[in-house]
């Protein structure tokens, strides 16, 4: 019997995760003196196999830290810690999340005057940045024999107007701070015999 063997290789690539139109706006409680602030924004995930879907495990978490510019860095503000239900990506395919938080006096009453569409040149000087951090932790592991799991976890710092109230960037790609990429290769084999030759009894003689 004689045959050939067949050795696919297929690479396989955590996903790509965009952070899309982050904004904050300025909510004005009329009936009281406080001053809430709603932030917006949009995650862009997008499985860069073009022959493997991906599941995330559930939850995946979300985190939104405000970077305060007026204290130390031990002082930020955590505002949101949120949760997205897993689901599965097929190849190639892209997925958008919204997500939202409404915070009440998030910025001090000295900052407050200067933010979010509020700035007056004159009396304040020119708009500033706000700055501010999201994260976010997921575990997927691809559809395959391998039942292998993978914890990653990504981060995007986002500089924000105070005179717009958006991100100076619409796009932003997270940057993985941990999760390896390095799954390798999965390997496809197949046999195939090609003849099987069987001697008669006269060549046996």
């Amino acid at each position: 019997m004689s045959g050939y063997l067949t050795i696919l290789l297929l690479s396989r690539n955590r996903p790509t995760v965009y952070l899309d139109n982050f904004n904050i706006v300025s909510l004005i409680n009329t009936s009281s003196s406080s001053t809430n602030t709603a932030i917006y924004l949009e995650l862009r995930i997008q499985n860069e196999n073009s022959w493997i879907g991906v599941y995330y495990e559930d939850p995946l978490n979300l985190t939104i830290t405000y970077l305060q510019s007026t204290v130390s860095t031990g002082s930020n503000v955590i505002i949101e810690r949120s949760t997205i239900k897993g689901f599965y990506q097929g190849n190639g395919e892209v997925k958008h999340i919204q997500a939202s938080v409404v915070i009440q006096d998030l910025f001090s009453t000295t900052e407050r005057p200067r933010r979010l569409g509020e700035t007056n040149v004159k009396m304040y000087g020119p708009s500033k940045m706000i700055d501010f951090v999201v994260d976010l932790e997921a575990d997927i592991k691809f559809k395959c024999i391998e039942n292998k799991k993978s914890h990653l976890t990504m981060q995007s710092t986002v500089e924000v107007s105070d005179y717009t109230g958006t991100s100076v960037l619409k796009t932003i790609q997270m940057k993985y701070t941990s999760g390896s990429n390095d799954w390798g290769v999965w390997r496809w084999v197949l046999a195939v015999p090609l003849s099987c030759e069987r001697k008669s009894s006269l060549d046996l003689i």
